[in-house]
């Protein structure tokens, strides 16, 4: 009788890679949804001032209106996890999403960052980074 173990096509990945190489909505137009929302920890949504708020809404719905193209332009791309700072990798274990393999990161200006999971068209929207925290550039200004 022949052994019938099954084998691995492809050996294991030490670290994740991203999925998203380029930002595909693969379901049309960018949509958000705000229920999963991290409300404490480092980067809560709830501590916005009304008209930042209003601001920062205002910038999200300019993103429905642009190719996936047009968003890697305008500076937000898909970032793996394993390029976030260690706070943000400690916050993800604790709300339970450190087995995503990337964020979305918005830029809407050089420092103020929306941080996403992304469903395909879908932004679950997840932290509001008005200091490039969670995952801190090299390049001055940003």
């Amino acid at each position: 009788m022949p052994n019938k173990r099954p084998r691995n096509r492809e050996q294991p990945r030490p670290i994740k890679v991203p999925r998203f190489a380029d930002p595909s909505f693969s379901g049309g137009h960018l949509s958000w949804r705000f229920s999963m929302g991290d409300r404490n920890g480092p980067w809560p949504w709830t501590g916005l001032a009304a008209e930042k708020h209003l601001e920062v809404i205002a910038r999200l719905a300019g993103f429905e209106t642009l190719h996936p193209h047009e968003v890697r332009e305008s500076g937000s791309h898909p970032v793996a996890l394993n390029e976030l700072s260690p706070a943000a990798m400690r916050r993800l274990q604790e709300i339970e999403q450190d087995d995503l393999d990337t964020l979305m990161s918005f830029r809407l200006t050089n420092t103020d960052r929306v941080w996403c999971v992304q469903d395909g068209s879908v932004m679950r929207v997840l932290w509001w980074d008005p200091n490039h925290e969670v995952c801190p550039s090299l390049k001055r200004n940003t």
